[in-house]
Parts: structure tokens; C-alpha cells; sequence
């Protein structure tokens, strides 16, 4: 049976460009949060004025006494212990109504997907909602794109037939090479422009520390802002202190702070991978969708975040499978190494870590961090891997503004033992143990342990040595343990006896040699963050 029902997917773009533009915390966390709320705050009120608009067009009588604020699209709640159930018989009887030109099918991992009453209704809510989005934020760009002649019983492919998602899916990807990269407006000779990204100023912040008292800001900068401060009002006293405490804790001591980027592994796949259990229908396919962003939810944020980072007093930005966290860098290790412990299989992420000074722009130490994180993904692809856990991290002791690897190979630092692969506390995986290539977080807390037997000033003088060749790091070894203790000397013998898990009683300082030897671009990346105490947890 035919019908004029139309599936529409709405795809914020540039959201990594948008958020990370600006250089200050307050602006980049107004922009993370005006990302997550961006439907929730113009796309609905889009849909209820397109809605009265009809109204006022077809009725003759008052829109006014009809409740011209009553929600126009029908949505569901994801935190809802048990969710909405979607039905297409029972969307059907909604658009019958005056109240409902649309419906949530689905809002998680990136996709924001609606069911429309007709094509009119999408490219009418949608122009409305994009010029919202356009006039309150200055450069934020939504690419929508919808089909028509939905078919309900046949959500996904079935055999030859495609299926609807898959030919949305199929028109989007073709879509997107077409958006508008530029922003929709330009400046004049005589407007004043934002030295960062061009734009023209437009608003006035004041109680600044400038001389002036206030700061020109463009119209971008301001909606961060804004949304930073609304957002930041419903705080608790105690969370309003947390990041101002974090920098501080560090003042005095060594102003490190660490950025680490979190990003679930093979998402997509296991979309597809969920609906692989039910059947092809809408009711199937978007209820086993709802269950699973609900099963995201719980297993990359509720369980960790809201126990870990609360707790402790972490700064947390973004949500989802997809996040970035804040925190003094003595304490990053610990931090992260939890969190992925503990995500239960068949979950698990890749984090990217940048350690940096707090006088620092943020942006910059977010940009490394994430392509520190896109590193273990590489890692990931090239080896075959599809559930592991993976860390990766940089020490920005300068290099700002250039790109991983050149930092890397200039520090010459481009032949490393990372990614590192954290395991599983529970339900482990047979490549979460058996993969020997990959370094396990295990064997370097083993490894870190031993070398804090040499003594701290030993440990720094060791990464020059390490630098410059195999045989100048076997003098430097030979000189520590001859300047070392007999009980020293022996618990370092012991300590390696056990890792190596060798049964001969008689170890000798060659295989203490030869043990570093071994592990020489472990041995580097430790040093190069043992005066920072990254590795205090390790």
C-alpha cells in the first residue's frame, strides 16, 4: 500500500571543527553541549511552528486555543528504564491527528532518524530548523536527508531487497560530498573579524580580566558561551568547582594536565550485528535500535563515567561511545586504565591520551589525544583486531600546533611500544590474553616497577643511553647495577626471574641486560613520562 511517509536522517557536520575551534574550556564545553542538544532545542520547535502554520493555513477557527505548543513530533525516552515501544500502526493513527507531523525512530551513535508525515512536512520542518540553527549558532552546518515510498515491513535489507535504512544510508553517503563547507555569510572591510576562524564580531562579553572590561566576541563564540553558562547555573556548587580545582591541585607542583579521548571499537558493526537477531519490520528493527543505544548508554557512560569520574572529580565531555575526559596527568593511568578494564565483551574502545601544561591550548592537547586514539584504531585494522582494548599517549613537551607524527619523529620517538592493550577484569576474550604482539598494560606495570628500583635519577639518565644505541644502554645498565646494592641487585634479579618466568635459579646481570635490551622501546616511552609521574598509577 502506498503512502506519502517519508524517513529522514539529520547529520550534524563539522561537530570535531565546531566544538575544538576555540581554544577556551568554557567555549569548547558550550559547544559539546549545544551539539547534544540541538535537536532537543530547535528541531522540535521547528516542527510545532511548521505544524500551527498548517494549521492557521487549513482551520478557520483560533490556532491559539489548540495548544500551538503541544509537541508536533512524538518522541521517546532513552533513560526510561523500560522504553517506548515504537509501532507503525500506532504512527500511522498519529499523523491522522492534528497534533503529530512526525515521529522519533531513532536518536543514538550519530543518527537522528525521523519518520515524516509527508515530504512537504520534512523540507518544511527542516528549512525552518536549519535557519534556527544557522541564525543562533553562526556556522553550524545539518545535512538532512530523507526517501520516500516507505515500505513497514522492510526497515533492513531482506535478501535482494533493500531495505529503507539501507537506502537512506546509501543516498546520505552519496549526499554529504555536496554540503556547503563554507559558512553562509561574509564580512566587510569595515567589520571587525575573530582573529581565530574570520568571523565577524557581533556580541560584547563583559566582567572579562581585560583592561576594557569586556571582550568582542563573533556570534559562534557567543552561543558556546551562553550555553556554557545556562548549562553551568544547574550545576551543584561542588561541580561547578571541578575543573578550577583540577588546574589548581596542579599549581605548585608540575601543571600537567592530561586530555584523553575515548572512542568506541566497530560500533557500526555491531548496529548491524543487533538487528541481525530480529526481523526486517520497522516495529522489530527500531525497537532492537532503542534497546541498543539504551545498552550503549549504560555500558559506556552510566557504569563508568557516572562511578569513576563523579567520584573523582574528572571533567567529562561529550557522551555516548564517543567521549573526552579531563584530569591531572599524575592521575590519567589509573583513570583510564579502569575504564576500560572494565567494559564487559563483546564492548571495548581505544583511547588517545595527551599530557600537557595547563597553560597550553586545550584544542591542541584535544587534537593529539585524538589522534593518538585514531593511532590504536589503525593498529586495530592493520592486525585484524575487533575487540580490544587499546591506549595510546603523547607528553606534548612542546611541538604544539604540529600533527602526531611529525611531533614523534622529531622527538625521535617515531618506533614505540604503544598502543598498549588493556585487559578485561571479566569475561575476557581469548585475544584479550593470548595476543602477544600487543603490549599488555600488565607487562608494563611489571616492567615500570622494576625500573623504580634503579632510582628516579638513574631512570632519567637511562633515556639518552636508550637513544643512542644498544650498546650504550648496556654500559649505562652495567653502571646502575654496580652502583646498586647486593639487596637491591637481587630484588631486581627476582623481578625479572618472575616476569621472564624462567626456572633457572642462577640469574645474572647479562640477562638483567639483556631483559632491557629486549624491551628497549618499552623502556623509552616509560622514561619519557616517569618525571611526570603519568605512570604513578602504573
Amino acid at each position: 500500500m502506498e503512502n506519502k511517509y517519508v524517513l529522514a536522517m539529520y547529520d550534524i557536520r563539522g561537530k570535531q571543527e565546531f566544538i575544538y575551534r576555540s581554544g577556551k574550556i568554557k567555549e569548547i564545553m558550550g559547544a559539546s553541549w549545544i551539539i547534544r542538544d540541538l535537536f532537543k532545542d530547535y528541531l522540535y520547535d521547528a516542527a510545532i511552528e511548521y505544524r500551527n502554520i498548517i494549521l492557521k493555513k487549513y482551520l478557520t477557527e483560533d490556532v491559539d486555543r489548540r495548544k500551538p505548543d503541544v509537541q508536533a513530533i512524538k518522541g521517546y525516552d532513552p533513560n526510561k528504564e523500560t522504553l517506548d515501544k515504537f509501532s507503525f500502526e500506532e504512527f500511522e493513527t498519529n499523523m491522522k491527528s492534528e497534533q503529530y507531523i512526525g515521529e522519533i525512530v531513532y536518536d543514538g551513535g550519530g543518527n537522528f532518524i525521523l519518520l515524516f508525515k509527508s515530504k512537504e512536512v520534512a523540507v518544511g520542518v527542516t528549512e525552518i530548523f536549519t535557519k534556527k540553527v544557522l541564525k543562533n549558532t553562526g556556522s553550524l552546518r545539518v545535512l538532512c536527508t530523507y526517501i520516500e515510498d516507505i515500505n513497514p515491513d522492510c526497515y533492513q535489507s531482506a535478501g535482494d531487497k533493500s531495505g529503507d535504512y539501507d537506502r537512506l544510508y546509501e543516498k546520505h553517503r552519496l549526499t554529504e560530498g555536496s554540503v556547503l563547507v563554507s559558512i553562509p555569510y561574509g564580512t566587510l572591510p569595515i567589520v571587525q573579524t575573530d582573529p581565530g576562524t574570520g568571523n565577524p564580531l557581533t556580541a560584547y562579553y563583559i566582567n572579562t580580566p581585560n583592561e576594557s572590561g569586556y571582550i568582542k566576541l563573533s556570534l559562534e563564540n557567543q552561543a558556546k558561551r551562553t550555553k556554557y553558562e545556562t548549562e553551568y547555573s544547574n550545576f551543584d556548587e561542588n561541580d561547578k568547582k571541578i575543573l578550577d580545582e583540577i588546574v589548581e591541585e596542579t599549581r605548585g607542583e608540575d601543571s600537567m594536565l592530561a586530555v584523553f579521548y575515548i572512542d568506541g571499537n566497530n560500533m557500526g558493526a555491531k548496529v548491524q550485528e543487533c538487528l541481525k537477531e530480529v526481523g526486517t519490520t520497522y516495529d522489530d528493527c527500531v525497537n532492537r535500535l532503542r534497546e541498543f543505544s539504551k545498552e550503549i548508554q549504560k555500558n559506556f557512560v552510566d557504569d563508568r563515567l557516572n562511578k569513576l569520574f563523579k567520584v573523582k572529580r574528572r571533567q567529562v565531555i561529550g557522551a555516548g561511545d564517543e567521549i573526552t575526559v579531563i584530569c591531572r596527568a599524575d592521575e590519567s593511568y589509573a583513570v583510564i586504565k579502569e575504564y576500560l578494564e572494565d567494559l564487559p565483551y563483546p564492548y571495548s574502545s581505544c583511547a588517545g591520551v595527551a599530557v600537557f601544561h595547563s597553560h597550553a591550548p586545550f584544542s591542541d592537547a584535544y587534537r593529539i589525544a585524538e589522534a593518538c586514539c585514531e593511532n590504536c584504531k589503525r593498529y586495530m585494522k592493520k592486525h585484524g583486531f575487533t575487540d580490544m582494548n587499546l591506549i595510546d599517549f603523547e607528553y606534548l613537551q612542546g611541538g604544539i600546533g604540529l600533527e602526531l607524527e611529525d611531533i614523534r619523529r622529531d622527538n625521535g620517538d617515531l618506533d614505540n611500544s604503544r598502543p598498549w592493550r588493556v585487559e578485561r577484569k571479566v569475561n575476557k576474550k581469548e585475544t584479550d590474553v593470548k595476543d602477544e604482539q600487543v603490549v599488555s598494560v600488565a607487562f608494563v606495570e611489571r616492567v615500570n616497577k622494576i625500573l623504580s628500583l634503579f632510582g628516579k635519577s638513574n631512570v632519567k639518565g637511562l633515556l639518552i643511553p636508550s637513544l643512542l644505541s644498544e650498546d650504550a644502554m648496556k654500559t649505562d645498565i652495567r653502571r646502575i647495577l654496580a652502583h646498586s646494592s647486593k639487596e637491591k641487585k637481587q630484588q631486581i634479579l627476582d623481578e625479572i626471574k618472575e616476569l621472564s618466568g624462567k626456572n633457572d635459579n642462577d640469574m645474572r646481570e647479562n640477562d638483567v641486560i639483556n631483559f632491557f635490551v629486549e624491551n628497549c622501546k618499552l623502556v623509552k616511552d616509560l622514561i619519557r613520562v616517569y618525571d611526570i609521574n603519568f605512570g604513578k598509577g602504573i
